[in-house]
């Protein structure tokens, strides 16, 4: 049966088109759409850019060409087959981001709790298809314009397969019959999630259990402990449960306020909150602390800013339903930038159950604090507690990587006499402790085989290490530097790649690749090189001139295939390398 949205239009068939407008608040939607609605609206986009995150964020209205995809966020159009939100949807958000697909997030500027962002006729087109008929999305949905559907069909069917997804556990996608105007809050392209989920207080396997609820990709989070945060090239971090104190704890909100103060995002939850809030080293989203008081607000809940990414969902949150800390008030009235997403009514207006704050000015920077202990994906309400630490998730932010507190000069390792040897300059070595030397045959996974420690740890003048791997591995071999501060921080430099059955050899990784490519020659003597990529045709795509070291080639312009990266040595020797285009 042809299913309608809850409002009088003009025409029944699909052919005509409804208004242009595509979003609009459910009190909107008992009668006819007046086009003074879309002029009033259209006026809100020209008012002066606030921050998208904050409260009194500006409309930017685009028109989403027909033909375009839309990933519902609601409970209406996104159920799995326990008729329930699919959450399987912010994986695939995730995993078309993954693969470059350029994703915009919908939300409605004026938009109450659960109110529509976008009304428009449409049809199911993954994981089947249905005939069109006028929909209203609501919770945030993603779309992906006509013009840049290029290869998504296939990534979609991809990432169902890939997580043994089958029947209503496929999230649905939906295609656009005529152009509708959107309210684009966040456009997505090249932003790519990672989450460095904090194991200082032990109990990451809440965090690491919503992810895979969400069947997340797991090259997109990672555990780590707070104190190591800052090198991993995260845009998220989140620490579940953490009651801990002592100066472990320090060092960890220390580096917490680094990361975000760079422009990543942070979300705390049940203990931390109230641990890193109360802590002078942290004091995120206050400057006199709070107080837990766990009062029992249930799902009678006040939602302040509902067009804002953290509250981007449908139906109740609990406010109370397990953890040390379930809800807490702020002491006194010292607020910083906080503001709040889900409250307590009555007398327990003041209660908090969800808030965030912004540190900083442009893309990221924002802590965000979450209530009770941990949710499953038995009922809405806890569905919509793991929504809420995804949303966080997937607001955008930036990438922070940091370079090493020392300065790295140089970093080489070659093969001699059957042992690998390395060798670094460093200078500028305040608070240097020394270098972890770590191996890895595959450059994922790695394992300490020495520790050097540093011979000139106040002095900024400039100093060579070096250390000899007297037991390789064959084949190869792939090393890298931890190093390690006094005070605990620590970073990591370049990969090296030593290839003990060939005095010279070479190695490129990652396979498969998206973008960049890099190339390692190893050898005392490898001199200049030529190197051509083929496709599967035999034509020469690409050639370079590769040189001793670390060579890195963009494969941006060329398409998703097999090719083969073809490298005459010095000594005739040919090398023939299959590599993966995705």
């Amino acid at each position: 049966m042809k299913r309608f949205a809850p409002f009088s239009h003009p025409s029944k068939d699909p052919k005509s088109p409804p208004s242009a407008i595509g979003f609009l608040h459910p009190s909107f939607l008992a009668g006819k759409i007046r086009i003074g609605l879309l002029v009033s609206l259209l006026f809100v986009a020209l008012s002066t850019l606030r921050s998208q995150d904050l409260p009194g964020c500006s409309a930017n209205l685009q028109t989403l060409p027909s033909g375009s995809y839309v990933i519902p966020m609601d409970n209406t159009y996104q159920l799995n087959s326990s008729s329930l939100f699919n959450l399987k949807a912010y994986g695939l958000v995730v995993y078309l981001l993954n693969n470059n697909v350029k994703v915009k997030w919908v939300i409605n500027t004026a938009k109450l709790k659960d109110g529509v962002d976008i009304v428009t006729t449409a049809q199911v087109v993954h994981p089947s298809t249905s005939s069109a008929s006028i929909e209203a999305f609501a919770g945030g949905p993603f779309v992906i314009f006509a013009s840049d559907l290029t290869g998504v069909d296939g990534l979609i069917n991809a990432y169902y397969t890939a997580n043994s997804l089958t029947g209503a556990n496929r999230p649905k996608v939906y295609q656009t019959i005529f152009p509708t105007i959107v309210d684009v809050r966040y456009d997505m392209t090249g932003f790519k999630p990672k989450a460095g989920i904090l194991t200082d207080g032990g109990n990451q396997s809440v965090h690491l259990a919503f992810m895979t609820a969400a069947s997340v990709p797991a090259s997109n989070f990672d555990t780590t402990s707070g104190s190591s945060l800052i090198p991993g090239c995260f845009t998220f971090a989140s620490e579940p449960h953490n009651d801990k104190t002592g100066s472990a704890v320090d060092v960890a909100i220390t580096s917490i306020r680094k990361f975000v103060t760079a422009g990543g995002n942070f979300l705390a939850e049940c203990a931390a909150v109230e641990n890193y809030e109360n802590n002078p080293l942290g004091r995120f989203q206050t400057t006199t602390g709070i107080q837990v008081t766990n009062a029992h607000i249930g799902t009678t809940l006040k939602y302040p800013n509902p067009n804002l990414s953290f509250s981007q969902f449908v139906g109740a949150f609990n406010g109370s339903l397990t953890g040390k800390v379930e809800n807490w008030q702020i002491s006194d009235s010292g607020r910083n930038n906080e503001n709040n997403h889900a409250t307590g009514t009555g007398s327990s207006s003041s209660s908090i159950g969800a808030s965030m704050s912004k540190l900083g000015s442009g893309s990221g920077g924002l802590v965000f604090y979450l209530g009770n202990h941990n949710f499953t994906t038995a009922d809405i309400e806890n569905i919509n507690g793991i929504r809420m630490y995804l949303n966080a998730f997937l607001t955008p932010s930036k990438t922070v990587c940091a370079s090493l507190p020392v300065t790295m000069v140089s970093f080489t390792a070659v093969a001699k006499n059957e042992t690998a040897y390395l060798q670094w300059e460093v200078s500028l070595q305040i608070n240097n402790k020394g270098f972890s030397v770590e191996r890895s045959v595959d450059g994922i996974n790695w394992q300490q085989i020495g520790f050097v420690n540093s011979v000139n740890g106040s002095s900024s003048l400039t100093t060579f290490y070096n250390y000899t791997d007297g037991s390789p591995l064959n084949g190869k071999n792939f090393y890298r530097l931890q190093q390690e501060d006094y005070d605990g921080h620590t970073t990591y430099s370049e990969i090296q790649v030593v290839d003990i059955a060939s005095q010279q050899s070479i190695a490129l990784w990652p396979n498969p690749v998206k973008d960049q490519l890099n190339i390692h020659v190893s050898g005392e003597e490898s001199g200049a090189l030529k190197a051509s990529l083929f496709d599967m045709a035999g034509r020469a795509v690409k050639q370079v001139t590769l040189h001793a070291g670390m060579n890195t080639l963009s494969l941006n312009a060329l398409p998703t295939g097999i090719y083969v990266v073809h490298v005459i040595m010095p000594d005739g020797e040919t090398i023939n390398e299959k590599l993966s285009k995705q």
